[in-house]
This record gives C-alpha cells, structure tokens and sequence, in this order.
C-alpha cells in the first residue's frame, strides 16, 4: 500500500478465482465490511473492499445495508445500488468515485477508489459477499466505524476537480472514463506534484504530502512506465479539450 497502514488493517490473499468467497467470508466473519491492503513486499498490487449484506444486523461490528458506487455506461457515469435483493452473481467493473457503505439506520463509511473489477455472490447461509477490488489505492474516506487515510482528502478534492470538465466539457468524460485504474491513479500522483511545485505555501505545511509524491511518482515510473506515460498523455489531452471549450 502506498500510505502508511492504519493498526487493524489485512494484507491481501483474496484469490482471482472462485475461491475469494471463502476467503471473504473468513475476513468478514465477526466484520461488515474491511479494507485489505495489498502486501507489496510480495508483488501484490491489488486493493480489496470486502463487505457482507447479512439477512440479518449481526451487531458486532457494522451491518451495512446498501452500498452505492459508480459504474459507466457508454462513457458516462452514473451510479448504482447494490443491496440484498440486487440480482447475483455479479461480475464487472466499477468506475472511479466514491463507494458508500450504508446501515439500516442511514449510517454510512465511504470510501474512494480509481475503480476496478466487482465480484458479488450469495453464500449457502444467504451472506452476500462483495470484492471491490482495485490495483491502485482504495482510501478510507469518512464514517462511522473507520478513521480516514491521510491522502483521502487530497483524493476527494482531485475527483471534485475532475468533475469540472466532465460536466461542462464535451469529451471529457469519455477520455477520462477509458482511463484505468493505475491511469487514474498516476494522473493523481503527477497533479498533486504540479499544485505542490506551484505552491510554496503548500509544500511547506504537507511535508507528508511531499514526501509520499515524491515516494510515488518514482515507484509508478519505474514499475507502471505505461500507466505513467498514459497518464501524462491523458493530462495533455484533457488541457486541449478544455482549451478548445473556452474558444
């Protein structure tokens, strides 16, 4: 994981094959939901959002009730609610945004992710298991059972910003909704660097946020060359449209 572990957190042995559902349910046995971080120290690059709709509150951790997320359709955004009566299985692709968690008293943890492949499945005992899983960060947000990444609110503020030109420029959204995951995730990287070089004030009060953009962009241009490089095309190529708009 790129950020610095919080205390409870699991490193990841979710399998790509059928066998995650076993794995999730021994994660999520006393829990609703649980974020694992990939143990890069061993070459894993994928995060895993685990949660579990119970037939019942087991009202030993959090009993999320629904979750809502973001998909895209033919380029454009929209979000989805997924919950006990949604049709299973599930196997498909979510987008970039947040992922809300919510109970049945409408208390919600967020999180937000770069997107990436979602896994739902009923169990024998009528648990539906949800993999949310990404291979770039998935950060805790906000909530009620969780305390929040340190770069979550760096994250938040880039999607608000992104949101601009989808909603006032015409091909912005579909560019950046091609993107994937570890695209996003070093278009990220790469403007949180740029606002820091322009802003001395800036750099001087996030010596933290320095550091991990510094840390990072080194890692994602030497293991992610592709991604890195596709994501300096993407920024180009968004600058353009915006630029073609405001004529």
């Amino acid at each position: 994981m790129v950020l610095d572990a919080m205390p409870n957190d699991q490193r990841s042995n979710i399998p790509d094959d059928s066998g995650w559902v076993d794995a999730a349910a021994r994660v999520l046995v006393n829990r609703g939901f649980e974020l694992v971080e990939p143990d890069l120290t061993q070459g894993s690059e994928t995060s895993h959002l685990l949660v579990a709709l119970r037939p019942q509150p087991s009202l030993k951790h959090y009993d999320p009730d629904t979750i809502d997320y973001w998909t895209t359709d033919s380029g454009r955004g929209r979000t989805v609610r997924l919950e006990r009566e949604t049709r299973l299985p599930i196997v498909g692709d979510y987008a970039w945004g947040n992922v809300t968690l919510t109970d049945r008293i409408s208390v919600a943890n967020e999180f937000l992710s770069f997107g990436g492949t979602l896994r739902a499945q009923m169990t024998s005992d009528a648990v539906v298991l949800i993999d949310f899983s990404s291979n770039a960060p998935i950060l805790r947000w906000s909530g009620h059972s969780q305390v929040s990444d340190p770069l979550a609110s760096e994250l938040g503020s880039f999607f608000a910003r992104t949101r601009v030109p989808i909603d006032f420029v015409p091909g912005a959204e579909s560019l950046v909704a091609k993107a994937g995951p570890r695209t996003l995730y070093c278009v990220f990287i790469q403007s949180v660097r740029e606002r820091l070089a322009q802003a001395r004030t800036m750099r001087d009060a996030n010596r933290w946020l320095v550091d991990w953009s510094a840390r990072e962009s080194q890692r994602m241009e030497s293991t992610s060359k592709d991604s890195w490089q596709a994501a300096t095309e993407m920024r180009r190529q968004l600058s353009a449209i915006e630029a073609i708009a405001r004529e």
